[in-house]
């Protein structure tokens, strides 16, 4: 049997701006088309311009879907009374919110674990291994993991069995998220957005002394400074919503009124979970793309074709002429000169040992073939002739 108290004391307070419908459509729907378009750009580069995906990307794809069925849930919680009393609603619309609610919770609770193990994978790419600042990283992302799993079990599954939590008459098996009892409620939201706000500040702490190291540039320092930047709004929104939370003691005070008191904390998890998606794809993307250009075609292969010339007896004296002139290349490859003189290189060119072996490859090696070659003199000498 749950113990809060639901009254109509609040029904005198104010409308807050973030209880209308359009400010919570408006905010979760800009926010997720925002996350999704850096979250794209950030894996289009790994995997098509870089080619260097890693598990970080993988926690970013998981993170999308999360956020996703989170936000289609927060929005479907609107048209099931999120912004209204609890006590005006009809027994349907108490059932539809606290099922959207279930999915938009617990998707929220797993996003801010996956994003987080996705920024410290991918400061792993940035520090030396050995170093104190890599040791540290390895036991933040066991520990983030680890607070992750917990946390989302306990949201995704907050009772036996799990359709107990919007069941009429439930809640006898429920407990973290589900449960009917006030001082457990209070202890695991507050808990789990304590936690997530220090590992907030952790994960903003961390590249700090890249900004200060010897030989980093200042486009780097440019860099860190949007990183942190970004970092200190995510870090800002999930201190917003533990206050909160901390205020209404998780919508129990001063009267049980989920649907009134809970749009501001959802409203301020969705802008901490898609900054922070922002925060971890912007230095990813930005980089590349700002250094591309858009105009011309993208070179997927690249060719480096070179061309050698073969110079036959006739072409004697061209290399020792003072002026050297060129032929084309198909004329001086194939002998298409003119009269006795096309005819004698025509003859050469078929005596070449190279040539013979590629028109017949059966023929002895051409280390058992005779050829003849001159030494280049000054012009006007007698020519030597060397056997080999």
């Amino acid at each position: 049997m749950s113990e809060f108290r639901y009254s109509y004391d609040n029904f005198n307070e104010p409308e807050p701006i973030s209880n209308k419908p359009g400010m919570i459509w408006g905010v979760v729907i800009s926010g997720m088309m925002v996350s999704w378009m850096c979250v794209c750009l950030r894996l289009y580069v790994r995997f098509q311009v870089v080619r260097a995906p890693g598990w970080d990307d993988l926690c970013v794809g998981l993170y999308l879907l999360m956020i996703t069925a989170g936000s289609i849930a927060i929005c479907l919680s609107v048209t099931y009374g999120l912004g209204k009393h609890f006590l005006v609603l009809e027994p349907w619309e108490s059932k539809g919110f606290l099922q959207t609610f279930y999915i938009g919770n617990a998707a929220y609770v797993t996003s801010t674990a996956l994003i987080k193990e996705a920024l410290l994978l991918q400061y792993l790419r940035v520090f030396e291994r050995g170093i104190f600042v890599y040791r540290l990283l390895i036991g933040m992302i066991i520990f983030t993991a680890l607070w992750g799993f917990a946390y989302s079990f306990l949201a995704w599954v907050p009772c036996f069995p799990v359709h107990d939590m919007w069941s009429e008459g439930g809640g006898r098996n429920c407990y973290g998220y589900g449960s009917q009892y006030a001082a457990p409620l209070i202890a695991t939201f507050q808990s789990h957005a304590g936690i997530n706000m220090a590992l907030d500040t952790m994960v903003l702490i961390i590249p700090l002394p890249l900004f200060f190291k010897d030989g980093t540039t200042t486009c780097t320092r440019v860099r860190l400074v949007g990183l942190i930047s970004m970092g200190i709004f995510v870090l800002v929104f999930a201190t917003w919503r533990l206050v909160t939370i901390v205020e209404h003691q998780v919508a129990t005070w001063p009267t049980r009124d989920p649907t009134w008191y809970g749009p501001i904390s959802i409203i301020l998890a969705v802008l901490e979970v898609d900054a922070a998606s922002v925060c971890a794809s912007v230095p990813i993307f930005w980089p590349v793309l700002r250094t591309m250009d858009w105009g011309k075609i993208f070179v997927t292969q690249e060719v480096n074709i070179t061309r050698e010339t073969r110079y036959m007896e006739d072409d004697e004296d061209r290399l020792t002429r003072d002026i050297t002139h060129s032929r084309n290349g198909s004329e001086a490859d194939l002998g298409v000169d003119n009269g006795r003189k096309g005819a004698r290189n025509k003859e050469m060119y078929y005596q070449d040992a190279y040539v013979l072996s590629q028109v017949d490859p059966l023929r002895k090696s051409a280390e058992h073939t005779h050829a003849s070659a001159r030494s280049d003199v000054a012009k006007g000498s007698s020519k030597k002739w060397i056997k080999i």
